[in-house]
C-alpha cells in the first residue's frame, strides 16, 4: 500500500504534462517515486507532507504557520463564503467541461480548495505561494489538489494552458498571467476595498490607514480587459476567537501591540465590515493577434 506521500507524488505525476521547468522552461518527466526533472536535469523532489518547491533558495515571509491556522479557522466559519461564492459562479459561466485552474497566492489552500470542490467540472487546480508554511498545511489539508512553494513571476506552468487564474488579496504578476493564460481564459482578481475590515482600522489607526485600491485596479487594467467588476460588501458578527483569528491573519494586526488587541478583544462579539472589489479580466485583444 502506498504511502501519502506516495500517493501526492503519484497525483502529481498524472500532471506532469501541466508543468514547464522554473528554470529553463522546458518540458518535464516525473521520474519515480517522487521526482519531478526537466528536459536539462533540473530535478525537484516531491516533500512532506506532498507539495514541490520549486524556488532556488529558501525565502522568509512574515506569514507564519500561526497565521495560516487561524487563516484557515476563519475561513471555515464562512467569513468569506459570499466572495468565493461569487468566484464560483464566474468559472461556472465557462463553457468546457474540463478545467485548468491556478491560486496565485494560495495561502493554506482553503479557498482553492473550497471553490474546486462547488466546480461541477473536471477540475486541475494548482496553489502557488511563496510562503512555505501555508503551503505544507495546504498540501497536508487537501488531496486533489497540487500545492508548490513558487514564484508568482514564475510559476511553473506550460504557456498557454491555463483555463482560470485566482487572484484573492495577493500580489500579482500580470506578464506571467498572461504567458499561462488560455487566449479564451480568466484572470480573477480579489482586492479590499475601501470600508474593508473598516472597524479594526478605526480601533488600531483612528481610521488612519485608509486604503485605496484605485491603482491596484488601473494596474489591472492595464494589463487586462475588464470582462465584468463587482463590488461585494457585507458585514459579520464574530466572536472573540473569531476575532483573533482576524487580528492574527491580517497584516493590520502586524504592528498592533497585544494590549491593546486584548483590549478590543474584552470588549466581546464585533460586527466587522468585508469590502472587496471582484475583478474578471481577459487577454488583450491586441495580445492575441
Amino acid at each position: 500500500m502506498k504511502s501519502k506521500l506516495e500517493q501526492r507524488a503519484s497525483f502529481i505525476e498524472r500532471a506532469t504534462s501541466a508543468f514547464c521547468c522554473p528554470i529553463c522552461e522546458q518540458d518535464c518527466d516525473f521520474e519515480p517515486p517522487l521526482t519531478l526533472k526537466c528536459r536539462n536535469g533540473h530535478a525537484f523532489d516531491v516533500a512532506k507532507p506532498g507539495y514541490l518547491f520549486l524556488l532556488a533558495h529558501g525565502t522568509k515571509t512574515k506569514y507564519d504557520k500561526a497565521l495560516f491556522e487561524a487563516r484557515k479557522r476563519l475561513i471555515e466559519t464562512g467569513f468569506f463564503d459570499q466572495m468565493t461564492a461569487r468566484i464560483i459562479s464566474f468559472i461556472q459561466e465557462i463553457d468546457r467541461e474540463e478545467l485548468q485552474i491556478v491560486d496565485a497566492g494560495s495561502g493554506e489552500g482553503s479557498h482553492l480548495a473550497h471553490i474546486a470542490q462547488m466546480i461541477p467540472k473536471d477540475v486541475l487546480a494548482f496553489g502557488f505561494d511563496i510562503a512555505k508554511e501555508g503551503v505544507k498545511q495546504a498540501a497536508r489539508d487537501y488531496a486533489d489538489i497540487i500545492f508548490a512553494v513558487a514564484d508568482l513571476a514564475n510559476m511553473p506552468l506550460k504557456k498557454s494552458e491555463t483555463d482560470v487564474i485566482i487572484n484573492i488579496l495577493s500580489p500579482a504578476s500580470y506578464e506571467e498571467f498572461a504567458r499561462i493564460l488560455k487566449d479564451d481564459g480568466r484572470v480573477i482578481k480579489v482586492i479590499p476595498e475601501t470600508n474593508y475590515l473598516k472597524e479594526l482600522r478605526t480601533f488600531f489607526y483612528d481610521d488612519e490607514n485608509t486604503y485605496s485600491s484605485t491603482r491596484v485596479q488601473e494596474r489591472f487594467k492595464e494589463s487586462f480587459s475588464v470582462v465584468h467588476e463587482e463590488r461585494v460588501t457585507y458585514k459579520r458578527k464574530l466572536d472573540r476567537s473569531e476575532l483573533a483569528d482576524l487580528m492574527a491573519m491580517t497584516p493590520l494586526g502586524w504592528h498592533i501591540t497585544e494590549e491593546k488587541k486584548a483590549l478590543l478583544l474584552s470588549f466581546g462579539t464585533q460586527t466587522i465590515t468585508v469590502d472587496y472589489k471582484i475583478i474578471v479580466g481577459a487577454k488583450h485583444k491586441l495580445d492575441l493577434k
